[in-house]
């Protein structure tokens, strides 16, 4: 059976990239050229599974006019779309790339109506048996309680879909926290959100992800920008080592992470194989000037560059 994949974004965007090769504040700056594409971190992750071979959904949240010319921009890119259509409309993200800075506008999107909370999980909870992997991603919308993605981690549990969980901040915090009766099958933070979870002090980021407040989710993926990543299996920690390259824009590299991850479920991988396949697709997105996309030869070069080592930590 062809492995489907279903990825979860509540505050979706339309993605603005404009490349300039000076950016200066206080100046006009005119875009010679302009890439707008259907956004938001789990359609991110949805493009690049779909290059990389992944049967692929996207739902989530959409409205307005901007949400019509989202769902048609997945259309023209042929990627399948259910989503639970708002009055609220969906959000504009502006991203400014120059040869030495990257510069990020990002709507925090409308107020939700409560009806739109109740809808969407409903409509959750009767898709997702047709799914063999689920990815949540980003903010939640304005209006969402902060416990929303248990409830989503809830439905999933009961339906034995495991979910991939890339969020951040208080949110991450408080899902973590109250997910260790429906864990999801990895999470992505970064150092600091390891911190603020574990509420540790610890500089040694091995020990903080063996922290026993992290003990219910299988796998933790956290990057560390140029230096590769740190990943937690159970009771290991392993090294991710990447190789260095001069990116063009980083912006979705970390969605792309997930989607090489996805890719490695789908190809019942070892943990490391899909951790590489994660980092290459990383790596092969920041060497695009759009948003959420892979050079498919790149991603195989980066696969074959990548090693992975134990972590040796105290007790």
């Amino acid at each position: 059976m062809t492995f489907k994949l279903l990825t979860v974004t509540l505050n979706p965007a339309i993605d603005i990239n404009y490349p300039l090769e000076h950016f200066e504040i206080n100046s006009v700056q005119r875009a010679t050229e302009d890439y707008k594409s259907a956004g938001g971190k789990g359609i991110n992750v949805a493009r690049v599974a779909s290059e990389l071979g992944i049967d692929v959904t996207c739902t989530g949240i959409i409205g307005g006019k901007f949400g019509e010319w989202l769902t048609n921009n997945l259309d023209e890119t042929k990627i399948q779309h259910d989503f639970t259509v708002s009055p609220a409309s969906t959000r504009l993200c502006i991203a400014v790339t120059s040869e030495n800075s990257q510069t990020e506008i990002l709507e925090s999107g409308a107020l939700q109506p409560e009806e739109i909370q109740i809808r969407f999980l409903e409509h959750f909870n009767s898709i997702i048996s047709n799914f063999d992997l689920i990815t949540i991603s980003g903010s939640l919308p304005k209006g969402f309680p902060e416990d929303y993605y248990v409830k989503l981690l809830e439905v999933a549990n009961e339906q034995n879909v495991p979910v991939c969980l890339d969020t951040s901040g208080q949110v991450l915090n408080y899902t973590v926290n109250h997910s260790k009766h429906c864990p999801p099958l990895l999470i992505k933070p970064n150092d600091e959100e390891i911190k603020a979870i574990t509420n540790s002090d610890n500089i040694d980021l091995a020990n903080q992800l063996l922290d026993e407040s992290l003990a219910h989710i299988p796998y933790i993926l956290l990057s560390l920008g140029k230096n590769g990543a740190l990943l937690r299996h159970e009771a290991q920690v392993y090294n991710v080592d990447i190789p260095k390259v001069v990116a063009i824009n980083p912006v979705g590299s970390g969605d792309s992470s997930l989607a090489g991850f996805s890719y490695g479920i789908s190809k019942d991988a070892s943990i490391q194989e899909s951790a590489t396949y994660a980092m290459a697709a990383g790596i092969s997105n920041a060497l695009e000037a759009r948003t959420g996309h892979i050079d498919l030869n790149n991603f195989e070069k980066f696969s074959n560059q990548i090693t992975i080592e134990k972590v040796e930590h105290s007790s």
